[in-house]
């Protein structure tokens, strides 16, 4: 608790910039809206006002794990058609705010004045069947690569961190290693992904955190709600609460206008 009150009040005192995160999986099943919703949990428990962005049409996991009925798109927002407060409909008990992301189109203006009181969003990303990431998500300040602790999953994050520097010029990458058993494991896993990038790609891949093999991350799953808030005590909670401590160290990325002028935008 006196980590994540100081964490807070780093937060306060330093530059006002909303940073914007697209948490994307390196495959299917990674654990995608776990982490990205439980980061979101998190940070608002540091007394952070939060907004997570859900890019999943279809299931809108994130948006039904929160247990949020937004009236808007973020896309409505930005764009002016509904107020953001509007927009956000019946609030997620965590506080944190949650819209379905909807059309937003290359070079929108995601900050303070678009999105008052707003220090973080995060993007549920989904990518498209040849990998590609929204436009959104594809601006943003840092990319949190979520991954298993298996060989079919650690080549899988390097050939998205791969694509995503080839896309966005991003040098900088975040690796979350979910349902992992053992600490080692993760540690030697994540050094020679990070050797890897490092030779081949010259990106740089450091380990922001992992999760737990934890039962009840799947309890709160058939609960309909979030680990972080329905288990605040369990082992899963406890690891997304150190890596959200962590972020406001994060480098932030100048982000690219569009995936075509990526080349000429340094991260």
């Amino acid at each position: 608790m006196g980590s994540d009150q100081a964490e807070s009040l780093r937060r306060m005192l330093a530059p006002r910039v909303t940073r914007r995160i697209a948490v994307v999986g390196c495959e299917a099943g990674a654990g995608t809206t776990t982490v990205a919703l439980g980061l979101a949990n998190a940070l608002a428990m540091q007394g952070e006002r939060v907004l997570l962005a859900d890019e999943d049409r279809a299931a809108a996991r994130a948006i039904r794990l929160a247990g949020a009925a937004p009236k808007a798109t973020l896309a409505d927002v930005l764009g002016g058609r509904m107020p953001f407060d509007a927009a956000l409909g019946t609030r997620a008990a965590s506080g944190v705010a949650v819209l379905p992301a909807g059309n937003v189109p290359a070079g929108a203006q995601i900050d303070d004045r678009a999105l008052p009181g707003i220090r973080t969003v995060l993007v549920d990303a989904q990518s498209s069947e040849t990998g590609a990431l929204s436009p959104m998500a594809g601006a943003a300040h840092n990319f949190v690569i979520v991954m298993r602790p298996e060989a079919t999953s650690i080549t899988a994050a390097y050939a998205c961190i791969k694509r995503l520097h080839h896309e966005f010029a991003c040098r900088h990458f975040q690796l979350i290693v979910n349902m992992a058993d053992k600490e080692a494991t993760v540690m030697a896993l994540s050094r020679n992904l990070a050797r890897t990038a490092s030779q081949y790609l010259g990106v740089e891949a450091s380990l922001a955190g992992y999760l737990p093999l934890d039962p009840l991350v799947a309890r709160a799953l058939q609960l309909g709600r979030c680990v972080v808030e329905a288990y605040p005590a369990a082992a899963a909670t406890g690891a997304l609460r150190h890596v959200a401590s962590g972020i406001g160290a994060w480098p932030l990325r100048q982000e690219a206008v569009s995936p075509g002028m990526a080349a000429a935008v340094p991260a």
